[in-house]
């Protein structure tokens, strides 16, 4: 009797785990069945979220903001715009940026002698005085960019020419108004008569002061003159306004000069490792710094096509005809 209720009791078990066996083939089977299904159907559930992500893992933000920092800090103090490869421009007031290894100051915003400060204090970092000499503030880590002036009176004077060309038949005239800066006024005079040879040149002097700029340039527009040019300051500005009251072209050096050019050069120079100071660097139009920046509104179109063929004749080093 006990052997045979062991016999049976043996027997069940087997029956139950063969049973148990089955119902986990049938499970396996019915789990690959769904999964190729899911396959087909180009993913189903958690699965297909799964796979996009890892297909298209982006990269970390932090080394995406490092990468773009990564650079040559470079302070830009005043309206200047610096691009250059391998520089990270960080604009600000001197005093905020003179810790960056370089720092570009425009000199109409700054004056020599505060940068000479600056420099003093920071004797690490380089500065850059772009438009003004450094002469009597020349640490060795100042560098003073000048433009070439005469060569911007001397491209004043050609679009001078044209206009007189264009507007006042063989009797026109043009004027340089302001101090006697008779290099500026013979390079004007220059200009004017290679773009248009026999011009008459009237040289308008005056004290360097508003009043007697303006005074001066309508002087000039009485005896004939259809254009005009002065120096910078406030002086030029007063022979703006005398001219524009009279609806005439009036000129200024800044409108020939280009310092964007002469910044970017000594910044690519600061990448590269070179770094100059103590002394100062002339850029003309063959370094791309001298050009027709921007020009009196009433110059017609047509002459300012011609005023930049004559920029770049005489970047090329021909006489600048405008033609």
């Amino acid at each position: 009797m006990f052997w045979a209720m062991r016999f049976q009791a043996m027997r069940f078990q087997a029956m139950r785990f063969r049973a148990m066996r089955f119902r986990a083939i049938r499970s396996r089977a019915a789990l690959s069945a769904s999964l190729l299904l899911c396959a087909i159907a180009a993913g189903c559930g958690d699965t297909r979220a799964t796979a996009t992500v890892q297909a298209k893992r982006a990269p970390r933000p932090a080394a995406l903001h490092a990468g773009a920092r990564a650079g040559l800090r470079v302070g830009v103090v005043g309206p200047l715009r610096v691009r250059a490869d391998g520089a990270v421009p960080e604009r600000g007031r001197l005093g905020e940026v003179a810790d960056d290894a370089l720092v570009v100051v425009s000199a109409p915003h700054v004056d020599p002698a505060s940068v000479a400060a600056a420099a003093a204090a920071h004797p690490s970092t380089h500065f850059v005085l772009i438009g003004a000499s450094a002469e009597g503030h020349r640490p060795p880590n100042v560098l003073g960019l000048v433009p070439n002036e005469r060569e911007a009176a001397q491209l004043g004077g050609v679009v001078a020419g044209l206009v007189a060309g264009d507007q006042g038949g063989q009797e026109a005239r043009v004027a340089w108004v302001g101090p006697q800066e008779r290099a500026l006024a013979g390079a004007f005079a220059r200009g004017a008569q290679e773009v248009r040879p026999g011009t008459t040149v009237l040289r308008a002097w005056s004290r360097d002061d508003p009043a007697s700029c303006k005074e001066a340039a309508l002087g000039a527009l009485s005896r004939g003159a259809v254009a005009i040019m002065a120096h910078r300051g406030s002086c030029a500005a007063a022979a703006v306004a005398g001219a524009h009251q009279q609806n005439v072209v009036c000129l200024r050096v800044a409108d020939f000069e280009l310092p964007e050019a002469a910044a970017e050069t000594a910044v690519r120079d600061a990448v590269a490792g070179v770094s100059r100071g103590g002394e100062d660097v002339v850029f003309g139009a063959a370094s791309g710094a001298i050009g027709v920046r921007q020009l009196d509104p009433r110059v017609a179109p047509d002459l300012l096509v011609r005023a930049r063929t004559a920029a770049q004749d005489l970047a090329e080093g021909r006489r600048p005809s405008g033609r």
